[in-house]
């Protein structure tokens, strides 16, 4: 139900643009049109690959041949390295922190890779340009962590709950997004039973107090 109230609209604004340029004769109007149609789909997309991998995480919670021992920090380290071209598109510098040795747990590394996507890909949309993000794996006592810091609007003390529910968006934002980003998260630290904290990172700017998102496993 979720998921096709959340495609209709998109949908509809789809084909109501393609009929509007299959009837535009300005050529600069018509550029126009297909520029929305494009950010459109690009919407759709985006919105379609959250819906199959929460499906993806709701799926592994009754099979769980994929859970192994696994060392998050290489895991870690390859999806940074992966979403730098985003961050230099985006002007944000995408930076990681690895932990002082193997940082090995119990997991599903598909499922973590992308929890952890999902951390990092909202951080950069949120994050405005010249800012910065870091991911960090850290060991602490008998937890191993896996953290996203950013130094964006951050998150008021009274959303921190609800942002983790499906389709949620911050009030007051204008960010490009599906709004099931947390919500894949939490299903994911669900299956793990690893804990989800969001807080302010250290030594915040209070005009910009960013957010700090923490995994610990």
């Amino acid at each position: 139900a979720d998921a096709a109230h959340q495609m209709k609209t998109p949908l509809a604004g789809l084909r109501t643009q393609a009929e509007l340029a299959l009837r535009e004769t300005n050529p600069q109007d018509l550029k126009s049109t297909l520029r929305y149609i494009a950010k459109s789909t690009e919407r759709s997309t985006h919105l379609i690959n959250q819906l199959l991998a929460l499906a993806r995480a709701e799926y592994q919670a009754s099979d769980p041949s994929g859970f192994q021992v696994a060392d998050l920090e290489p895991l870690a380290r390859d999806l940074v390295r992966d979403m730098v071209p985003d961050a230099i598109q985006r002007g944000v510098d995408l930076g990681f922190e690895a932990a002082d040795g193997p940082a090995v747990t119990i997991a599903a590394p598909m499922l973590v890779r992308e929890l952890l996507r999902n951390l990092v890909d909202n951080a950069l949309r949120y994050t405005p340009r010249g800012g910065s993000v870091t991911v960090r794996v850290a060991r602490r006592a008998t937890s191993v962590f896996l953290e996203v810091a950013d130094d964006g609007p951050g998150i008021p003390e009274s959303e921190r709950q609800r942002v983790f529910d499906r389709f949620y968006r911050i009030l007051g934002t204008n960010v490009d997004g599906s709004g099931l980003g947390l919500a894949i998260v939490r299903e994911i630290a669900q299956q793990h039973g690893a804990l989800v904290r969001i807080s302010s990172p250290v030594n915040a700017d209070p005009e910009c107090p960013g957010t700090l998102m923490s995994v610990e496993f």
